[in-house]
């Protein structure tokens, strides 16, 4: 996400040109005719805050990467206020470009968003054409970051709609070929990446262009099975150097690298020059600022990769990285590390307990990849959930067989008659069932004739037989099977 200031004249703002009518005295506002030393001094003040607003937006950005984040950011917030109220139009762009794409390098990409989303209007407004370019860019870079990747195609795509000069053309171009990798159409990446060096140029000294450039080039090489020019990208930037305040491009190149290398263990044709390429990796990250939540957890990360590329798979180190990834918002990276902690776990030989983590962690993999479109995430999810005959759906819940209806209840007899038949299961005659249920004789005969009739049967026998076929009553109960000749016999 490069860092912008548009050309522009030695004349003053162009909000306030027109407030003053211009420096031409047929073109000057009633109010200033023959007044020209007050319109001088006016004017030489809005030159002078325009000189001033611009000095301290690239101080805020300079504090940034000196390591004062909180200090410059509101350095930047506060030119971006005043140029605001003063009507600096061409300072208020500037800081609708920057300031998002320093909110973006420390990883507070939401907020990135929510300040383009307000520039991309300011911007429009203004007429400033390259600003809104840049604007548009930087927008689909932070909603490519916070897993919005449908908004970030058609943002990359609006940067290079508007007519403008050809490097924020060029970010647009870089946006989706990074996106058309992270989805797996390989030739679209490279398609849009030949494109964003057409309008770049080849050589392009600046940090901010060049190192994203040779980012998405060295993932595209890996990904068309060119480790050796995957390589060569990685040592041409390592050869440049990394000037300080560029670790926001730093860390993910190297990330990159480092993937590339790992991805590759055990392959012969590579094997010979990785200890050359690892160690190269660590002496650059060595001096990578870590000052933020993001930094820190690419290097946490780095140092995961590095091992998987010296094929050790270890659980500790991945759950670290999963653990710093998971408070930043970055859908795509943090599933990326869950699924290299779900392979050291597989990895590790461990009990049910790993397992059944690792199945976890791929259905969230399997979950967020699907959402966003990353074919490569979702099919290395699936590959490994095969390798190690994981299930990444869940199996359906057995819905419970309806518990079948009381019997008693179905044959409209209530508690009380429930308890009667019962008893004339068991054999009891009516003195004795009303002695049980603490009735009398004369309403025990009355249970027992209302149970026939429901029972729709002419006997107790009978009742006793219906009641068994039933299972109304456990074998071995008063009522069961052992008291039907009992039954019969007190008819």
């Amino acid at each position: 996400m490069p860092v912008h200031q548009e050309k522009k004249t030695a004349a003053p703002p162009p909000r306030a040109h027109a407030m003053l009518g211009g420096v031409e005295t047929k073109s000057v506002s009633p109010v200033f005719v023959g007044r020209t030393g007050e319109l001088a001094t006016l004017t030489d003040a809005f030159a002078r805050a325009d000189i001033e607003l611009h000095a301290r937006l690239t101080l805020g950005g300079l504090m940034v990467d000196a390591g004062d984040i909180e200090a410059g950011l509101a350095e930047m917030y506060e030119v971006k206020q005043r140029a605001t109220d003063l009507g600096v139009d061409m300072v208020l762009a500037r800081a609708f470009v920057n300031l998002p794409s320093v909110l973006e390098g420390v990883g507070r990409s939401e907020e990135a968003v929510r300040l383009l989303e307000e520039g991309v209007g300011v911007t429009r407004r203004l007429g400033l054409l390259d600003s809104e370019g840049w604007v548009w860019g930087n927008l689909a870079e932070s909603l490519l970051s916070v897993g919005r990747w449908e908004d970030a195609a058609r943002a990359a795509a609006d940067s290079q709609r508007i007519e403008q000069s050809a490097k924020p053309r060029a970010g647009g171009s870089m946006r989706l070929a990074h996106l058309a990798h992270l989805r797996g159409d390989t030739a679209e990446a490279a398609r849009c990446l030949a494109e964003a060096r057409a309008h770049f140029g080849t050589h392009d000294p600046m940090p901010q262009y060049a190192l994203p450039m040779k980012y998405v080039a060295l993932r595209v090489a890996a990904a068309e099975g060119r480790p050796e020019d995957a390589r060569a990208e990685l040592f041409a930037a390592l050869d440049a150097g990394f000037p300080p305040g560029t670790q926001r491009y730093a860390w993910p190149l190297l990330l990159a690298a480092t993937t590339a290398e790992a991805d590759r263990y055990g392959d012969p044709a590579t094997e010979p020059g990785r200890p050359e390429v690892l160690d190269r990796i660590r002496e650059a990250a060595r001096n990578l600022a870590t000052g933020v939540p993001l930094w820190q957890a690419h290097d946490q990360w780095l140092r995961a990769e590095l091992l998987r590329a010296e094929g050790q798979g270890e659980p500790d180190a991945w759950a670290e990285t999963v653990a710093a990834l998971e408070p930043l918002g970055r859908p795509h990276d943090l599933a990326c590390v869950r699924l290299r902690l779900a392979e050291a776990l597989l990895a590790a030989g461990g009990g049910e307990d790993e397992r059944a983590r690792a199945t976890e962690l791929l259905r969230l993999v399997d979950a967020v990849a699907t959402h966003l479109g990353a074919a490569p995430l979702a099919r290395d999810a699936a590959l490994l959930a095969r390798r190690g005959r994981l299930a990444l759906t869940p199996a359906p819940r057995e819905v419970p067989a309806p518990t079948p209806a009381d019997p008693a209840e179905a044959l409209g007899l209530t508690s009380r008659e429930r308890d009667v038949l019962r008893l004339v299961a068991a054999g009891h005659t009516n003195r004795r069932i009303a002695e049980e249920l603490f009735i009398s004789p004369k309403t025990a005969s009355v249970h027992v004739s209302n149970i026939l009739a429901k029972l729709g049967v002419s006997g107790r026998g009978e009742a006793a037989a219906v009641a068994h076929r039933l299972g109304l009553f456990p074998d071995g109960s008063p009522g069961g099977s052992g008291n039907l000749a009992a039954a019969r016999q007190s008819v």
